[in-house]
């Protein structure tokens, strides 16, 4: 059980928000751990060799990781981050990382060094100073490492769970990071497991038969000998998994992934009437029983189209109705299909006359849309947990009327220094970062919409080294559609609210965002819950 320290707390509270696959886009990951943002950076040097990705673009990438490491405990001590911040610094002597530079290669180096311990020196600051960092910081590095480490977030959420509420004993949570590195370090596992199919063509029995295909008897021999039942099971084939993995859930995810991939190119390849069915579960060996294969879903939400009533209008085919069909692949598609379409969908509602040559502007337009959409999510969010506490608050939100309203009376609240307490971790942990952002918005806002901006530029990269590149397995192409997709939906939410409620055009509602952002600190400015009305 986690000890009583509220910082400990509160780094719990959100790294379980970052774990949880409920959480809404507004308390979610934005980023990648300092390790696979090092490992981005040599692949998209090597892509500026290949005329994929711009200098312009990895010099921008490298000052970003730059500002993170600086910051980054488990990169190591301050000459340590001093090295690597060297290293990553561009001037007019070092426009750019040279693939396979003296630069790169130390970087290389660097990274096994920096993946040893990181976690542990995470520990050590902490038990050194606890309040050596904020605990948001020390949050998103911890979970970005773990997730980066090849965890699913399913299992890190159960293993931290059980850690911090139930396993017996008291623990800091320095302590639990020393255990959490230690995790990291455990060899992953061998796996095999099975994928069985409803229908699929048949396989020509004159040829050898595909390496991982098994047929209806194969199928049922391995059940068997793996000890699953198979009495009134009905198949007609199947197809074997094999490769090393963290946890199982990371199991079920390439199993999904795989299906897709498999549907995909049998109907493309197949001339025959049966088209590949996939029966919804797994079967691991070693394992007692299936597991179900969940529905792929990287949470591009669009509520508003419920909201206004527009789930079954097709009458008027706009820029929007466009932009939500090529964002569907970016929801449940397989990764090349879901960067494409992702980027697509941004760029066919953001890119205006004079941006032929500026593509990547669009993902900062789409940045600061959803940078001034935060402060309402959160308080809305926040507002309704509050009126369930009842008394002369939770009535008088349960009295309004539209959720701004709502907002207006918690940021009252807020700014008051009202004593306002939260049963979850979670919501305190945002009511904090909410006193912080209404005290001095622009400079917290000026800092979302950067994390924000950088999320955005890193899915507009990766588009372009899977299309122009061809490079479908880029290192960090899992981890930019996972962060990116809740981001975009946030953002499509935004485009898609103003245009059935006020008429406006997507570059008007960015062009109001960007005179809002730009106008925080002077007279002009309107309070953080006006930002977009």
């Amino acid at each position: 059980m986690l000890a009583t320290a509220a910082f400990d707390h509160h780094v719990l509270a959100r790294l379980l928000d970052f774990f949880s696959d409920r959480t809404a886009w507004q308390r979610t990951l934005w980023s990648s751990g300092t390790v696979l943002n090092l490992k981005e950076l040599l692949e998209a040097s090597d892509q500026v060799a290949a005329g994929v990705v711009g200098q312009a673009a990895m010099a921008h990438y490298a000052h970003c990781i730059e500002i993170a490491a600086l910051r980054d405990f488990g990169v190591g001590d301050d000459n340590r981050r001093k090295l690597l911040g060297s290293l990553l610094r561009t001037d007019d002597r070092n426009k750019t990382l040279a693939a396979y530079g003296l630069q790169y290669r130390t970087i290389e180096q660097l990274i096994p060094e920096v993946t040893s311990e990181y976690l542990k020196r995470w520990s050590d600051a902490l038990t050194a100073s606890p309040q050596s960092a904020k605990p948001e910081r020390a949050a998103r590095s911890i979970a970005a490492h773990l997730i980066d480490c090849g965890f699913h977030p399913q299992f890190l959420h159960k293993w931290w769970t059980y850690k911090a509420k139930y396993e017996p004993g008291t623990k800091t949570l320095a302590e639990l990071l020393s255990e959490a590195d230690a995790l990291a370090f455990v060899t992953p596992k061998p796996y095999e497991a099975l994928l069985a199919f409803e229908q699929a063509p048949p396989i020509d029995p004159s040829k050898p038969q595909p390496f991982q295909w098994l047929t209806n008897k194969q199928v049922s021999e391995w059940l068997r000998g793996n000890g699953f039942a198979v009495a009134g099971f009905r198949q007609k084939g199947g197809f074997i998994l094999s490769g090393t993995t963290r946890d199982n859930y990371s199991v079920v995810e390439t199993a999904t992934e795989t299906a897709s991939r498999l549907i995909s190119r049998i109907n493309l390849g197949s001339a025959h009437y049966n088209r590949l069915s996939i029966i919804q579960e797994v079967w691991i060996k070693g394992e007692p029983e299936s597991l179900a294969l969940p529905k792929r879903r990287r949470r591009v939400e669009v509520h508003s189209l419920q909201r206004e009533n527009q789930l079954y209008d097709l009458r008027d085919f706009n820029v929007v109705d466009a932009a939500m069909e090529l964002v569907e692949p970016l929801d449940a598609q397989p990764p090349s299909a879901a960067v494409a379409g992702g980027w697509a969908a941004i760029e066919a509602l953001l890119t205006g006359p004079g941006d032929r040559d500026q593509r990547i502007l669009a993902g900062d337009r789409m940045a600061a849309l959803v940078a001034c959409s935060f402060p309402r999510a959160e308080l809305t969010t926040l507002s309704y947990e509050l009126e369930k506490q009842g008394g002369t608050i939770g009535d008088e939100l349960k009295g309004c009327a539209a959720n701004k309203d709502r907002c207006e009376v918690l940021a009252r609240e807020i700014e008051r220094g009202t004593p306002l307490t939260f049963p979850r971790g979670s919501d305190q942990a945002a009511l904090d970062r909410l006193a912080t952002l209404l005290k001095n918005p622009s400079r917290v806002l000026r800092e979302i919409e950067a994390r924000i901006t950088e999320s955005f530029r890193r899915l507009y990269r990766n588009r372009n080294i899977v299309l122009h590149g061809g490079k479908t397995d880029a290192v960090g192409l899992r981890a930019c559609l996972r962060i990116s997709a809740p981001l975009v939906g946030a953002g499509l939410d935004r485009i898609a609210h103003a245009t059935y409620t006020e008429g406006l055009s997507p570059l008007e509602l960015a062009a109001r965002a960007r005179i809002r952002l730009d106008s925080l600190d002077s007279a002009a400015a309107v309070r953080p819950i006006d930002l977009l009305s």
